[in-house]
């Protein structure tokens, strides 16, 4: 094997000895200045962004080309997934909804689906009826949201009772979100307030009353303390150790700071009242109520503005916003529903205490405190079923009056399962009066079926004819000069061994014991005002009273004057009563109590009796309802 060695030649070496140096020196200078970016490449158009708008848009197409159910929940959900869908996205996305199996009710997750869909087009009562109570989901997440959603919109529409249990229901799941569940309480303490007597007796009846037990126990207890420190902590602490682990108690803190914070009284109170005109007696009344609680709870400071609105729409429009431009504080009035409509629409953020209902729904800051026919006959509704009663024959006069007080008796009294068996309409004066009554009593049939069976035995049968065997109360109303005509033929019927219940109008606000003892056995509500043994205040009432000189119409119209004493109250508090719902007033009209949904305020009245022809305070008894 030859082995062949190469040697290179001096020159050669020189060459590649250069080269090497080029080299070395282009390396040297690609270290020190870099070199261009290379221009940036194309997209790719298959991963290209695009708004979730467009996304929603696409998604939508798709769903629609094609039927089917999972296409149509992904659009769904990316429409509900913007943050402002467009109305023509929101109504392709419910027309998609209805295209689910079950027509979108087959599952939890669909019902959620559509309820939220149904927002958006702004149809609570849709939503409300797409997402009806919901059952346990294994799913928490999705349970929580659409108990949420139910809840919010039972708090808004649906009953008070049903949207308190709801609440309560999601209290638990909002532990870990602090803000979300002080304000789920706040509302669980508004709804409270918004219940009856008869609506906690159904919730005294459930199977499993806690925590509502706990709720109730407490918000009576906090309202048993009223603004006395002391006695709220007393309440509180016995309810934590009857509760010690309650979710409550979260909301204890807040209640008690609410307490704490001063109220500054308002320095303008405006006053909008017919003091001219048809309705003068009552808007003088009512001032003059007013005017004595201002300057006694004030030793003379501050300014009362004084407006006639003469019981017209456009004058109380115009003093409504010169007590605004003036300064004004606080606002008590209108009267006429005409004015207290027209004032209610007003954009104002002045506390605005309305002495009438407006037809519509309030918002803030008005707030309604009134005395009314259809208020007296809600509160005999109330009281018939704390007795026991539930099946009602119903006797008023002839006319709008008789019209008014018979439907809101009616509706209340079917709100608490109840019911009125009979209705009739009377004339006192008629010469006919005594056998309507009868009719109206089933004394007329009573007689027939014993008039039949005479003929049937031809036997001579000793028989009384009866009052008719379903009812079990009678609801009578009308002016006094009318009742003490017409009461006197249900004695003569024998109808008086029934609970007779009457509004305030069967008294006329003086103890006349030879014309009124006709209407012994009646019981009726009151302002405790009218009552000496039930006055809270007598030396106001004797400031009020009319003398040789001077006859006030606080004295002839004494229920006007005490409803005047009491939205002084009520007007003055209004900042304090706003962020703690459960807190009373226990005025000289009655015992007033806050109902948030409305925006009213509800009187819980005195209850009196009349004895041998005198108006005496009514027993309290109340007997546990029968279970249908």
């Amino acid at each position: 094997m030859t082995l062949t060695h190469s040697t290179l030649s001096a020159r050669a070496g020189l060459t590649a000895r250069i080269l090497l140096a080029g080299c070395a020196g282009i390396l040297l200078a690609a270290c020190a200045a870099p070199r261009p970016a290379p221009p940036p490449e194309a997209p790719d158009p298959e991963v290209r962004e695009i708004s979730p708008e467009a996304r929603a848009g696409n998604l939508l197409i798709e769903a629609e080309a094609t039927p089917d159910p999972a296409l149509a929940r992904t659009a769904i959900d990316a429409v509900l997934g913007l943050e402002e869908p467009a109305g023509d996205a929101v109504l392709r996305a419910n027309w998609l909804w209805t295209l689910l199996p079950d027509d979108g009710r087959g599952t939890l997750a669909d019902r959620y689906r559509g309820a939220r869909l149904a927002v958006l087009l702004g149809d609570s009562g849709l939503a409300l009826e797409r997402l009806p109570p919901i059952d346990e989901s294994p799913d928490t997440a999705l349970y929580r949201d659409a108990l949420a959603l139910h809840a919010e919109l039972l708090t808004t529409h649906g009953p008070a009772l049903e949207a308190l249990l709801a609440r309560v229901e999601l209290d638990p799941y909002r532990i870990d979100r602090p803000e979300l569940q002080s304000a789920n309480q706040r509302a669980i303490w508004r709804l409270l307030a918004a219940l009856d007597s008869a609506q906690i007796r159904q919730l005294d009846r459930l199977e499993d009353p806690e925590p509502i037990a706990g709720w109730i126990e407490l918000f009576r207890a906090v309202r048993g303390a009223g603004t006395d420190p002391d006695a709220f902590t007393e309440a509180v602490a016995h309810w934590e150790r009857e509760h010690p682990r309650h979710p409550g108690q979260a909301l204890l803190p807040e209640l008690r700071d609410t307490l704490q914070q001063a109220i500054e009284p308002p320095a303008r109170v405006a006053v909008l009242l017919p003091l001219s005109g048809p309705l003068a007696d009552l808007g003088n009344a009512l001032l003059e109520g007013i005017a004595a609680r201002f300057y006694q709870s004030r030793d003379m400071a501050g300014s009362l503005l004084v407006f006639d609105t003469a019981g017209q729409e456009d004058l109380a429009d115009a003093a409504y916003r010169n007590a605004l431009q003036q300064g004004a504080d606080r606002v008590i009035g209108p009267l006429v529903p005409e004015a207290v409509d027209r004032v209610a629409t007003i954009d104002s953020g002045v506390p605005t205490l309305l002495l009438n209902h407006p037809p519509g729904t309030l918002a803030a800051p008005f707030w309604v405190l009134s005395l009314s026919p259809e208020d007296d006959a809600r509160a005999v509704a109330e009281r018939a079923r704390g007795l026991g009663n539930d099946r009602a024959l119903v006797l008023v006069p002839e006319g709008s009056f008789g019209d008014r007080v018979a439907g809101a008796f009616r509706d209340a009294l079917e709100r608490q399962s109840g019911r009125v068996t009979a209705e009739h309409r009377f004339e006192a004066r008629s010469p006919e009066i005594n056998t309507r009554i009868g009719t109206a009593l089933g004394i007329d049939a009573s007689e027939q079926r014993i008039q039949r069976v005479r003929r049937q035995t031809r036997l001579e049968l000793e028989a009384d004819a009866q009052v008719r065997g379903d009812i079990d109360m009678i609801f009578i109303a009308g002016p006094a000069a009318d009742l003490r005509l017409v009461v006197p033929h249900l004695h003569y019927h024998r109808a008086s061994r029934l609970p007779i219940l009457a509004t305030s109008h069967v008294y006329e606000g003086r103890p006349q014991a030879d014309r009124d003892r006709d209407l012994s056995g009646i019981r009726f509500p009151d302002a405790p005002w009218l009552h000496p043994a039930l006055n809270p205040e007598p030396e106001l009432l004797a400031e009020l009273a009319s003398t040789e000189e001077i006859e006030t119409t606080a004295s002839r119209l004494p229920r006007f004057a005490a409803l005047g004493i009491d939205a002084m109250d009520v007007a003055s508090g209004l900042p304090l009563y706003l962020r703690a719902p459960h807190l009373e007033v226990n005025g000289v009209a009655g015992t007033w109590r806050q109902h948030p949904p409305t925006r009213n305020w509800l009187r819980q009245p005195a209850w009196l009796e009349f004895h041998d022809g005198l108006a005496r305070p009514a027993p309290m008894q109340v007997i546990e309802q029968r279970e249908d």
